[in-house]
């Protein structure tokens, strides 16, 4: 859709640094992990994505702040395999979109129509929620430029959105080690929607109607946003806030932790739970995957 139809590509480089990533694999155990771990590096981050027979390996980082070869370096050292002769595989990342998803004929799905690095692993939500939009237009039975027009600027708000939570998590970073981390900090290419979130959290203001209200919330809900702010510690001035309600008061993080803890020991190892998924339960989770 970009070399043919000669459509326009929106970069979302100056927002998000990372164009680049290094992946191998190490073995995996007995036990299957039942989560990704994600690990904050020199010049980026690197995962561990837990598989069935091995795990999954890889550091994104940006070639603006460290070589390929330096990445991998690294991403050995992390996995202890600096003198392995595992092979790494160097692969790179156009960050950014098409301005038209649905150009003439032409539906643009998956890396076609963009990518944004994959911190909050958001590729395959992009693909479902642009085939979906695109079968709710056919199912309408438009097909005009302004049922064109209408389904590119939900696709792309959803991509705006999206960049806004991901540029967050490195905006409100409190590294200062390298130069990477502090770039990321002192970025100031936020959108107008992020920058106007920002004020209203750290002047101690809801943000529920605003990120309903912006394109900021076509990406993550407010709930998200809530998650975020809080999780990486930033916090309005204490004169801004309000005591707890009662309601909100009784919870205590020890009780809640404590909670989940004994929960967790109503679930069987992962491994067991992947071996005993019945034939029937497979196929449902099939088809409902390809439709």
């Amino acid at each position: 859709i970009q070399q043919a139809l000669k459509t326009p590509f929106v970069s979302f480089s100056s927002n998000l640094f990372n164009d680049a990533a290094v992946a191998m694999p190490t073995p995996i155990g007995d036990d299957i992990p039942s989560q990704t771990v994600s690990t904050a590096m020199k010049n980026g981050w690197a995962w561990k994505i837990p598989l069935t027979a091995r795990y999954g390996n890889g550091y994104v980082y940006s070639s603006s702040f460290c070589s390929a070869d330096e990445a991998e370096r690294e991403l050995r050292e992390h996995l202890g395999l600096l003198d392995s002769p595992t092979p790494a595989r160097h692969l790179k990342m156009k960050i950014g979109r098409v301005t038209k998803h649905w150009n003439r004929n032409c539906l643009a799905v998956g890396l076609a129509q963009g990518f944004i690095e994959p911190l909050e692993a958001t590729a395959l939500l992009f693909i479902q929620q642009t085939a979906s939009a695109f079968v709710e237009a056919l199912e309408a039975g438009d097909v005009s430029e302004a049922a064109h027009e209408r389904f590119n600027e939900r696709v792309n708000q959803h991509f705006e959105g999206t960049r806004d939570y991901i540029v967050t998590h490195y905006k409100t970073n409190s590294r200062s080690d390298t130069e990477y981390w502090r770039a990321n900090a002192s970025n100031e290419n936020l959108s107008e929607p992020l920058k106007q979130l920002f004020g209203f959290w750290m002047a101690g203001k809801p943000i529920a109607g605003d990120v309903g209200r912006q394109t900021i919330g076509k990406g993550y809900p407010v709930f998200s946003w809530y998650c975020i702010m809080s999780g990486m510690g930033i916090f309005p001035d204490a004169h801004t806030l309000r005591a707890p309600t009662p309601s909100e008061a009784r919870y205590k993080m020890s009780e809640i932790d404590n909670l989940l803890q004994r929960s967790a020991l109503n679930f069987v190892k992962q491994r067991d739970l992947l071996a005993d998924i019945p034939p029937k339960r497979r196929e449902d989770a099939l088809q409902i995957y390809f439709w």
